[in-house]
Protein backbone atom coordinates (compact mmCIF):
# COMPACT_ATOMS: atom_id res chain seq x y z
CA UNK A 1 0.00 0.00 0.00
CA UNK A 2 1.00 3.63 -0.28
CA UNK A 3 2.10 3.49 3.34
CA UNK A 4 4.74 0.96 2.35
CA UNK A 5 6.50 3.60 0.29
CA UNK A 6 6.91 5.89 3.27
CA UNK A 7 8.38 3.18 5.44
CA UNK A 8 11.23 4.53 7.48
CA UNK A 9 11.89 7.57 5.38
CA UNK A 10 12.09 10.39 7.87
CA UNK A 11 12.44 7.72 10.53
CA UNK A 12 15.50 9.40 12.00
CA UNK A 13 13.69 12.72 12.14
CA UNK A 14 10.82 11.00 13.93
CA UNK A 15 13.09 9.67 16.63
CA UNK A 16 14.82 13.01 16.94
CA UNK A 17 11.59 14.93 17.26
CA UNK A 18 11.14 18.59 16.43
CA UNK A 19 13.15 21.55 17.54
CA UNK A 20 13.01 22.24 21.24
CA UNK A 21 12.58 26.00 20.65
CA UNK A 22 9.18 25.33 19.13
CA UNK A 23 8.01 23.53 22.23
CA UNK A 24 8.64 19.97 21.09
CA UNK A 25 10.76 17.26 22.58
CA UNK A 26 13.87 15.42 21.40
CA UNK A 27 13.31 11.68 21.49
CA UNK A 28 16.77 10.40 20.61
CA UNK A 29 20.02 12.17 19.79
CA UNK A 30 21.70 9.11 18.30
CA UNK A 31 20.63 9.52 14.68
CA UNK A 32 23.66 7.63 13.35
CA UNK A 33 22.76 4.49 15.29
CA UNK A 34 19.20 4.60 13.96
CA UNK A 35 20.39 5.07 10.39
CA UNK A 36 22.90 2.23 10.64
CA UNK A 37 20.33 -0.12 12.18
CA UNK A 38 17.74 0.62 9.49
CA UNK A 39 20.26 0.25 6.66
CA UNK A 40 21.49 -3.03 8.14
CA UNK A 41 17.96 -4.41 8.49
CA UNK A 42 17.11 -3.52 4.89
CA UNK A 43 20.35 -5.07 3.65
CA UNK A 44 19.71 -8.33 5.49
CA UNK A 45 16.12 -8.46 4.22
CA UNK A 46 17.25 -7.78 0.66
CA UNK A 47 19.97 -10.44 0.67
CA UNK A 48 17.79 -13.04 2.40
CA UNK A 49 14.89 -12.40 0.07
CA UNK A 50 17.04 -12.59 -3.05
CA UNK A 51 18.51 -15.94 -2.00
CA UNK A 52 15.39 -17.51 -0.49
CA UNK A 53 12.85 -16.51 -3.12
CA UNK A 54 15.20 -17.20 -6.04
CA UNK A 55 15.84 -20.74 -4.79
CA UNK A 56 12.13 -21.22 -4.14
CA UNK A 57 11.18 -20.11 -7.67
CA UNK A 58 13.82 -22.37 -9.20
CA UNK A 59 12.81 -25.39 -7.17
CA UNK A 60 9.04 -25.03 -7.45
CA UNK A 61 9.10 -24.55 -11.21
CA UNK A 62 11.04 -27.81 -11.54
CA UNK A 63 8.41 -29.63 -9.50
CA UNK A 64 5.45 -31.41 -11.05
CA UNK A 65 3.10 -30.33 -8.23
CA UNK A 66 0.54 -27.95 -9.72
CA UNK A 67 0.12 -25.85 -6.58
CA UNK A 68 3.82 -24.99 -6.68
CA UNK A 69 3.17 -22.61 -9.56
CA UNK A 70 1.13 -20.45 -7.20
CA UNK A 71 3.89 -20.65 -4.61
CA UNK A 72 6.37 -19.56 -7.29
CA UNK A 73 4.08 -16.63 -8.06
CA UNK A 74 4.24 -15.50 -4.42
CA UNK A 75 8.01 -15.91 -4.42
CA UNK A 76 8.32 -13.84 -7.60
CA UNK A 77 6.14 -11.04 -6.22
CA UNK A 78 8.19 -10.99 -2.99
CA UNK A 79 11.39 -10.96 -5.04
CA UNK A 80 10.09 -8.07 -7.12
CA UNK A 81 9.12 -6.15 -3.99
CA UNK A 82 12.57 -6.67 -2.49
CA UNK A 83 14.56 -5.65 -5.56
CA UNK A 84 12.56 -2.45 -6.07
CA UNK A 85 11.89 -1.26 -2.52
CA UNK A 86 14.83 -2.24 -0.32
CA UNK A 87 17.59 -0.63 -2.44
CA UNK A 88 15.66 2.66 -2.33
CA UNK A 89 15.46 2.45 1.45
CA UNK A 90 19.15 1.60 1.79
CA UNK A 91 20.15 4.58 -0.37
CA UNK A 92 17.83 6.83 1.65
CA UNK A 93 19.47 5.77 4.91
CA UNK A 94 22.99 6.16 3.50
CA UNK A 95 22.12 9.70 2.39
CA UNK A 96 21.13 10.63 5.92
CA UNK A 97 17.42 9.85 5.65
CA UNK A 98 16.92 12.67 3.17
CA UNK A 99 13.58 12.54 1.30
CA UNK A 100 15.08 14.28 -1.75
CA UNK A 101 14.41 12.30 -4.94
CA UNK A 102 17.67 11.58 -6.76
CA UNK A 103 16.27 11.40 -10.30
CA UNK A 104 14.70 14.46 -11.91
CA UNK A 105 12.89 15.18 -15.16
CA UNK A 106 10.43 12.89 -16.87
CA UNK A 107 12.52 9.85 -15.97
CA UNK A 108 12.31 10.75 -12.30
CA UNK A 109 8.58 11.37 -12.59
CA UNK A 110 8.10 7.99 -14.25
CA UNK A 111 10.18 6.20 -11.62
CA UNK A 112 8.29 8.05 -8.87
CA UNK A 113 5.08 6.48 -10.17
CA UNK A 114 6.36 3.02 -11.13
CA UNK A 115 8.35 2.23 -7.97
CA UNK A 116 5.42 2.47 -5.49
CA UNK A 117 3.08 0.91 -8.05
CA UNK A 118 5.31 -2.16 -8.44
CA UNK A 119 6.05 -2.62 -4.72
CA UNK A 120 2.47 -2.29 -3.52
CA UNK A 121 1.07 -4.36 -6.40
CA UNK A 122 3.51 -7.10 -5.41
CA UNK A 123 2.09 -7.16 -1.88
CA UNK A 124 -1.42 -7.53 -3.32
CA UNK A 125 -0.29 -10.38 -5.58
CA UNK A 126 1.06 -12.23 -2.54
CA UNK A 127 -2.20 -11.94 -0.61
CA UNK A 128 -4.33 -12.89 -3.62
CA UNK A 129 -2.07 -15.87 -4.24
CA UNK A 130 -2.62 -17.03 -0.65
CA UNK A 131 -6.34 -17.13 -1.47
CA UNK A 132 -5.56 -19.22 -4.56
CA UNK A 133 -3.57 -21.70 -2.47
CA UNK A 134 -6.39 -22.03 0.07
CA UNK A 135 -8.94 -22.43 -2.71
CA UNK A 136 -6.70 -24.98 -4.44
CA UNK A 137 -6.55 -27.12 -1.28
CA UNK A 138 -10.30 -26.76 -0.78
CA UNK A 139 -11.09 -28.00 -4.27
CA UNK A 140 -8.52 -30.81 -3.99
CA UNK A 141 -10.08 -32.14 -0.76
CA UNK A 142 -13.78 -31.31 -1.09
CA UNK A 143 -14.11 -31.70 -4.87
CA UNK A 144 -11.31 -34.07 -5.92
CA UNK A 145 -12.96 -34.88 -9.26
CA UNK A 146 -13.05 -31.24 -10.31
CA UNK A 147 -9.52 -30.77 -9.06
CA UNK A 148 -8.21 -33.38 -11.49
CA UNK A 149 -9.82 -31.49 -14.37
CA UNK A 150 -7.87 -28.30 -13.63
CA UNK A 151 -5.22 -27.79 -16.30
CA UNK A 152 -1.96 -25.87 -16.34
CA UNK A 153 -3.66 -23.30 -18.55
CA UNK A 154 -6.30 -22.73 -15.87
CA UNK A 155 -3.66 -22.13 -13.23
CA UNK A 156 -1.78 -19.73 -15.47
CA UNK A 157 -5.02 -17.82 -15.95
CA UNK A 158 -5.54 -17.68 -12.18
CA UNK A 159 -2.02 -16.39 -11.63
CA UNK A 160 -2.48 -13.79 -14.37
CA UNK A 161 -5.67 -12.62 -12.66
CA UNK A 162 -3.80 -11.93 -9.43
CA UNK A 163 -1.48 -9.52 -11.27
CA UNK A 164 -4.28 -7.91 -13.29
CA UNK A 165 -6.40 -7.33 -10.19
CA UNK A 166 -3.46 -6.04 -8.16
CA UNK A 167 -2.42 -3.60 -10.89
CA UNK A 168 -6.00 -2.41 -11.39
CA UNK A 169 -6.40 -1.65 -7.69
CA UNK A 170 -3.17 0.36 -7.59
CA UNK A 171 -3.63 2.10 -10.97
CA UNK A 172 -4.50 5.46 -9.28
CA UNK A 173 -0.82 5.64 -8.28
CA UNK A 174 -0.05 6.86 -11.81
CA UNK A 175 -2.08 9.97 -11.02
CA UNK A 176 -1.37 10.54 -7.34
CA UNK A 177 2.41 9.99 -7.19
CA UNK A 178 4.39 12.89 -8.61
CA UNK A 179 7.54 14.92 -8.08
CA UNK A 180 6.96 18.05 -6.01
CA UNK A 181 9.22 20.87 -4.87
CA UNK A 182 9.32 21.65 -1.15
CA UNK A 183 9.70 25.07 0.45
CA UNK A 184 13.45 24.54 0.89
CA UNK A 185 13.97 23.70 -2.78
CA UNK A 186 14.14 19.88 -2.46
CA UNK A 187 12.37 17.62 -4.93
CA UNK A 188 10.41 14.77 -3.35
CA UNK A 189 8.17 11.97 -4.61
CA UNK A 190 4.81 12.56 -2.98
CA UNK A 191 1.25 11.25 -3.24
CA UNK A 192 -1.37 13.94 -3.85
CA UNK A 193 -4.95 13.59 -5.12
CA UNK A 194 -5.32 17.25 -5.99
CA UNK A 195 -6.46 19.02 -8.09
CA UNK A 196 -8.99 16.46 -9.31
CA UNK A 197 -10.03 15.38 -5.80
CA UNK A 198 -9.83 16.58 -2.25
CA UNK A 199 -6.62 15.06 -0.93
CA UNK A 200 -7.60 14.42 2.69
CA UNK A 201 -10.97 12.73 2.15
CA UNK A 202 -9.98 10.84 -1.01
CA UNK A 203 -6.72 9.51 0.43
CA UNK A 204 -8.57 8.32 3.54
CA UNK A 205 -11.11 6.50 1.42
CA UNK A 206 -8.49 5.04 -0.91
CA UNK A 207 -6.17 3.82 1.86
CA UNK A 208 -9.13 2.22 3.63
CA UNK A 209 -10.06 0.46 0.40
CA UNK A 210 -6.51 -0.80 0.02
CA UNK A 211 -6.38 -2.16 3.57
CA UNK A 212 -9.69 -3.97 3.12
CA UNK A 213 -9.13 -5.39 -0.36
CA UNK A 214 -5.41 -6.19 -0.15
CA UNK A 215 -5.05 -7.43 3.44
CA UNK A 216 -8.26 -7.88 5.43
CA UNK A 217 -10.52 -9.61 2.88
CA UNK A 218 -7.81 -12.02 1.59
CA UNK A 219 -6.73 -13.03 5.11
CA UNK A 220 -10.32 -13.55 6.27
CA UNK A 221 -11.06 -15.53 3.10
CA UNK A 222 -8.00 -17.72 3.59
CA UNK A 223 -8.93 -18.36 7.23
CA UNK A 224 -12.48 -19.31 6.19
CA UNK A 225 -11.33 -21.68 3.45
CA UNK A 226 -8.77 -23.28 5.75
CA UNK A 227 -11.48 -23.85 8.37
CA UNK A 228 -13.64 -25.62 5.80
CA UNK A 229 -10.68 -27.77 4.80
CA UNK A 230 -9.99 -28.70 8.43
CA UNK A 231 -13.63 -29.69 8.99
CA UNK A 232 -13.58 -31.82 5.84
CA UNK A 233 -10.33 -33.51 6.85
CA UNK A 234 -11.72 -34.44 10.26
CA UNK A 235 -14.77 -36.07 8.70
CA UNK A 236 -13.03 -38.58 6.46
CA UNK A 237 -15.80 -40.46 4.69
CA UNK A 238 -13.34 -42.86 3.06
CA UNK A 239 -11.78 -44.15 6.28
CA UNK A 240 -13.99 -47.26 6.32
CA UNK A 241 -12.70 -48.27 2.89
CA UNK A 242 -8.99 -48.10 3.82
CA UNK A 243 -6.79 -50.34 5.90
CA UNK A 244 -5.60 -49.28 9.35
CA UNK A 245 -2.12 -48.57 8.00
CA UNK A 246 -3.55 -46.45 5.19
CA UNK A 247 -5.71 -44.55 7.66
CA UNK A 248 -2.68 -43.90 9.84
CA UNK A 249 -0.70 -42.53 6.92
CA UNK A 250 -3.67 -40.43 5.88
CA UNK A 251 -3.99 -39.02 9.39
CA UNK A 252 -0.29 -38.12 9.49
CA UNK A 253 -0.49 -36.42 6.11
CA UNK A 254 -3.56 -34.48 7.14
CA UNK A 255 -1.90 -33.38 10.38
CA UNK A 256 1.13 -32.04 8.54
CA UNK A 257 -1.13 -30.36 5.99
CA UNK A 258 -3.00 -28.63 8.80
CA UNK A 259 0.25 -27.42 10.37
CA UNK A 260 1.63 -26.08 7.10
CA UNK A 261 -1.61 -24.33 6.20
CA UNK A 262 -1.83 -22.70 9.61
CA UNK A 263 1.81 -21.58 9.52
CA UNK A 264 1.45 -20.00 6.06
CA UNK A 265 -1.51 -17.91 7.16
CA UNK A 266 -0.13 -17.07 10.60
CA UNK A 267 3.30 -16.09 9.27
CA UNK A 268 1.86 -13.64 6.76
CA UNK A 269 -0.80 -12.29 9.14
CA UNK A 270 1.72 -11.88 11.96
CA UNK A 271 4.02 -9.82 9.75
CA UNK A 272 1.22 -7.43 8.81
CA UNK A 273 -0.76 -7.27 12.08
CA UNK A 274 1.29 -4.47 13.74
CA UNK A 275 1.12 -2.52 10.47
CA UNK A 276 -2.67 -2.91 10.34
CA UNK A 277 -3.06 -1.75 13.94
CA UNK A 278 -0.79 1.26 13.43
CA UNK A 279 -2.45 2.27 10.16
CA UNK A 280 -5.96 1.86 11.57
CA UNK A 281 -5.13 4.11 14.52
CA UNK A 282 -3.51 6.76 12.34
CA UNK A 283 -6.40 6.81 9.87
CA UNK A 284 -9.36 6.82 12.25
CA UNK A 285 -8.01 7.71 15.71
CA UNK A 286 -5.07 10.08 15.13
CA UNK A 287 -5.80 11.86 18.42
CA UNK A 288 -5.07 8.63 20.32
CA UNK A 289 -1.43 8.71 19.14
CA UNK A 290 0.80 11.02 21.24
CA UNK A 291 2.28 13.83 19.19
CA UNK A 292 5.76 13.38 20.60
CA UNK A 293 6.16 9.94 22.13
CA UNK A 294 9.08 7.55 21.90
CA UNK A 295 6.71 4.61 22.25
CA UNK A 296 4.44 5.61 19.36
CA UNK A 297 7.34 6.41 17.05
CA UNK A 298 9.13 3.17 17.93
CA UNK A 299 5.94 1.15 17.34
CA UNK A 300 5.41 2.78 13.95
CA UNK A 301 8.95 1.97 12.88
CA UNK A 302 8.67 -1.58 14.23
CA UNK A 303 5.33 -2.14 12.48
CA UNK A 304 6.72 -1.00 9.15
CA UNK A 305 9.97 -2.96 9.39
CA UNK A 306 8.22 -6.09 10.65
CA UNK A 307 5.73 -5.97 7.77
CA UNK A 308 8.65 -6.21 5.35
CA UNK A 309 9.51 -9.61 6.83
CA UNK A 310 6.66 -11.07 4.78
CA UNK A 311 9.16 -11.45 1.91
CA UNK A 312 10.86 -14.19 3.95
CA UNK A 313 7.72 -15.95 5.19
CA UNK A 314 7.05 -17.90 2.00
CA UNK A 315 10.58 -19.38 1.55
CA UNK A 316 10.88 -20.25 5.24
CA UNK A 317 7.52 -22.04 5.39
CA UNK A 318 7.89 -23.84 2.08
CA UNK A 319 11.43 -25.10 2.64
CA UNK A 320 10.41 -26.23 6.12
CA UNK A 321 7.23 -28.13 5.28
CA UNK A 322 7.13 -28.97 1.59
CA UNK A 323 8.71 -32.10 0.24
CA UNK A 324 10.88 -32.78 -2.77
CA UNK A 325 11.98 -29.24 -3.49
CA UNK A 326 15.09 -29.75 -5.62
CA UNK A 327 17.32 -26.73 -5.82
CA UNK A 328 19.98 -28.21 -8.07
CA UNK A 329 19.69 -30.92 -10.68
CA UNK A 330 21.40 -34.18 -9.72
CA UNK A 331 23.14 -36.37 -12.26
CA UNK A 332 21.58 -39.80 -12.67
CA UNK A 333 24.65 -41.54 -11.26
CA UNK A 334 24.60 -39.38 -8.11
CA UNK A 335 23.19 -40.71 -4.87
CA UNK A 336 20.15 -39.03 -3.29
CA UNK A 337 22.32 -38.04 -0.34
CA UNK A 338 24.31 -35.68 -2.50
CA UNK A 339 24.89 -32.24 -0.99
CA UNK A 340 23.32 -30.64 -4.07
CA UNK A 341 19.93 -32.11 -3.25
CA UNK A 342 17.59 -30.23 -0.98
CA UNK A 343 14.53 -32.11 0.28
CA UNK A 344 12.27 -30.83 3.00
CA UNK A 345 9.71 -32.85 4.77
CA UNK A 346 5.93 -32.79 4.71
Amino acid sequence: MAFTNNSSTNGTQEFQGRDSQSGSCSLSPDAEAITISHASIYSVLLLSSLIGNSLLIYSTLKSNIKMNRIIANIAFSDLLFSTVHFPREIVTQIRGDSPTFLVSGWIGSLFCKIAPFVTDSSVAVSTFSLVLIAADRLVAIVYPTRFRLMTVKTRRLQISCTWILAMAIHSPYFYTFRLEATSNGETICNSNWEPAFDHESTSLWFYTMLLVTVLIIPLVTVATLQTIVLVKLRSDDMAAFRTSIANQRQAQRNKKLVIMSAVIVLAFATCWLPFLVNTFLRLYFPASIPDCSLGSVAFRQFAMLFSFCHVLANPCVCFTFMRRLRVFRIPKNTLRKSSTYVETRL
